[in-house]
């Protein structure tokens, strides 16, 4: 008798774990991860992905996986977060993309994706900015090229203390590389900005399109900028965000 309730009691701890990893399985956010196009430091980009908690990522390099953006991958993935700065999509992925959108995916945009997509008038609508390579006019306003400076020290200031990416976050410094002379729409909600005489003011927004949230950080260069603990830190936030979280 002893025995059997040994192996029940057994049983019913084998059966409790599997059922709390099935359901910490079933509650894990689901990312797809875009990179191509720009280079970048690999290994310790791929290991803060790793140590996200809660978050399972699946990577998509581009242009190669481009046809994947279409209805129905919000079925398979809760946020789309974007790493790559890829010259283009053809026409029909561009709609495709717009259509998935319309499902109402979570979407990050982060660093180097403001320069994706350069020849596509919808791409700073959807994220919101852009990253400016020739001479442009922008909701009446006449932009000449962006720039950029490697190794720099930042300032950030938190500009919305409530909202739930950046609640309870202190301002910080970070060591990153710099833009300046970007776009950043109008209809965009500012949360973090800073004073860096080589980067515009805004470093970080979110805003929507189509039924999805969509949230752009402009940090996040290298390995000293996503090891900063409030870089990971409104990764993760952002991610959660997107997903409705």
């Amino acid at each position: 008798m002893k025995k059997l309730l040994s192996l029940l009691a057994v049983f019913s701890l084998v059966a409790f774990l599997a059922g709390a990893a099935s359901a910490q399985q079933a509650d894990s956010l689901r990312v797809l991860l875009t990179f191509g196009g720009h280079g970048f430091q690999e290994e310790p980009f791929f290991a803060m992905f790793d140590a996200l908690p809660g978050v399972e990522y699946t990577k998509a390099p581009l242009p190669e996986k481009a046809d994947l953006f279409k209805p129905g991958l919000e079925k398979q993935f809760d946020v789309i977060v974007m790493y790559d700065m890829v010259s283009g999509f053809k026409p029909e992925q561009q709609q495709a993309f717009v259509e998935l959108l319309n499902t109402g995916i979570g979407v990050v945009s982060l660093h180097h994706n403001m320069g994706a997509h350069r020849d596509w008038a919808e791409f700073p609508k959807i994220i919101g900015g852009k990253f400016i390579f020739e001479p442009a006019a922008f909701e009446g306003k006449e932009y000449q090229k962006s720039t950029w400076s490697h190794g720099e020290d930042l300032k950030v200031t938190v500009v919305d203390r409530e909202h739930p990416i950046t609640r309870g976050l202190d301002d910080f410094e970070i060591h990153d590389e710099t833009y300046g002379g970007y776009f950043t729409s109008s209809n965009v909600h500012v949360l973090l900005k800073t004073d860096h005489p080589k980067n515009d003011p805004n470093l970080a927004w979110t805003t929507q399109y189509g039924k999805s949230r969509v949230f752009y950080l402009m940090l996040g260069h290298d390995r000293l900028a996503w090891e900063n603990p409030a870089y990971s830190k409104l990764l993760d936030r952002g991610i959660r965000w997107v997903a409705g979280r």
